[in-house]
């Protein structure tokens, strides 16, 4: 199926710290710019450093099969910890991922400061705006404004839970999939306040008027140092419940919503950064037990046991990354589920298993592993770094493809994918070079989470 490929869209203008304006013409520019940022890890692997950084950067990419009409559209939102990512990455082409019958959509919004300074959300506004954008013009690209799916990984996952809980996004989309979202991103009001105001003294302002006078690098730089912080680093930037974009009941207004949700985990999230860290190298165990002593008290002991017993041959380092895969992923989407569960929302789940060889497997199935097979785009740019060759890994790579975005693509034309949903029995769905349905998988781990999952609710 021939895909056509519409690059540079203008959604939306803004001012800084200002709410962006629908553009309702159909534009494109000739600049491929990304959101003022400081790149991380996957925006390097993905070659997107030299993109030009640009404060008017609401644009988006259509990828439609010619001729269509009245297809399913997905809008894609990147993730990045809401400081940076571009939907320029190849990894987000969206041409395989249309051949398989859809219109994909792949968005820009505003990053770090510029667009979660203080309680206004400008990024989860710009992504709104950019879903009005959709609903406006998607018919001349062949799409159906009436059959609109999200999906996001990380941030973008956690920024598509989000919508379901934003009023003002009720009538823009119909279904949501979750990838590895980042749930510990929504933060408290007084949280938005106070970055608002570590923001402020580092630049010397009182008020975000008087950030004006600043360049973007400058902003840019601000941001980098107060990133450097490592306490509560990841609500720096991010959305607020009690805002201006979701209200103070967003976690309950995300379980009652009757929409379709997909929620995906990875096995290893967090061994991305413990490999990197050249730290993980010398870690005892007796340093890796702190932590586990710091979040399970008297439970520490048995915590550590059970972990060793479903993690066999970790090092300390491994054990630690296992930890803080279900801290910051795999327990806040059990909190998700959960909650839809006890009020009957419909609900899938998968849980992806399959480890990368590269590295000589030491991040296993990593956080943002899913991604290029998801979109089907198993020969982008750099994505044999991450995933292994085609020679060593073809069966497995075609297979997982084939699963995940074949599943997308189902799930955006009717509804459902085509394995059980959750339920309350916990089922889901373990993608591997073998997939196979599992009930209440890893019911160890879960158990030792689930007293505090509720208390993990901002």
């Amino acid at each position: 199926m021939n895909v056509t490929v519409t690059r540079n869209l203008v959604y939306a203008t803004a001012e800084r710290f200002k709410p962006a304006r629908l553009e309702t013409a159909l534009r494109s520019t000739d600049s491929v710019t990304q959101c003022p940022q400081i790149p991380g890890m996957l925006e390097q692997a993905m070659n997107t450093n030299d993109l030009v950084m640009d404060e008017q950067c609401l644009t988006l990419n259509i990828f439609a099969p010619t001729g269509a009409e009245r297809l399913p559209v997905l809008v894609w939102i990147h993730g990045g910890a809401f400081t940076n990512g571009t939907a320029h990455a190849s990894w987000y082409d969206g041409s395989n991922l249309a051949a398989r019958g859809c219109v994909v959509v792949v968005i820009n919004y505003r990053l770090g400061a510029f667009g979660f300074a203080g309680r206004s959300d400008l990024g989860l506004q710009d992504q709104i705006t950019a879903l009005s954008y959709v609903q406006r013009h998607i018919s001349g690209f062949g799409g159906d404004p009436s059959n609109v799916s999200i999906f996001g990984e990380s941030a973008g996952g956690c920024s598509v839970l989000a919508l379901f809980a934003a009023p003002a996004a009720h009538s823009l989309f119909v279904r949501g999939w979750a990838m590895s979202p980042s749930i510990g991103q929504l933060r408290t009001t007084d949280r938005a306040d106070q970055s608002l105001q570590l923001l402020l003294d580092d630049l010397g302002g009182n008020s975000l008027v008087d950030l004006h006078g600043k360049t973007a690098a400058e902003i840019v730089e601000a941001q980098g140092r107060l990133l450097r912080d490592p306490k509560d680093v990841v609500t720096m930037f991010s959305p607020t419940i009690g805002g201006d974009v979701l209200p103070a009941d967003a976690h309950d207004r995300i379980a009652a919503d009757k929409r379709e949700l997909v929620i995906g985990t990875l096995r290893d999230e967090s061994r991305l950064w413990v490999a990197l860290n050249p730290a993980a190298a010398t870690l005892t165990e007796e340093t890796a037990r702190e932590s586990f002593v710091a979040r399970f008290g008297i439970a520490a002991d048995q915590a550590w046991d059970t972990y060793s017993q479903l993690r066999p041959g970790s090092t300390p380092a491994q054990m630690l990354a296992a930890l803080q895969t279900d801290e910051s992923f795999r327990a806040p989407a059990w909190r998700v589920i959960d909650a839809r569960d006890r009020v009957g929302t419909p609900t899938w789940s998968y849980f992806f298993t399959w480890p990368t060889p590269v590295f000589d497997g030491i991040l296993g199935a990593c956080h943002g592993l899913d991604i290029p097979f998801v979109f089907d785009n198993l020969a982008a740019p750099s994505v044999d770094f991450f995933i292994g060759s085609t020679k060593d890994c073809g069966a497995a790579h075609r297979q997982i493809a084939d699963t995940l975005a074949g599943s997308l693509v189902e799930f955006a034309t009717t509804g459902r994918v085509d394995w059980q949903p959750t339920d309350g029995k916990r089922s889901t769905l373990r993608v591997d070079d073998q997939s196979e349905m599992m009930v209440d998988p890893e019911r160890g781990i879960y158990d030792l989470w689930s007293p505090l999952i509720d208390a993990s609710k901002p």
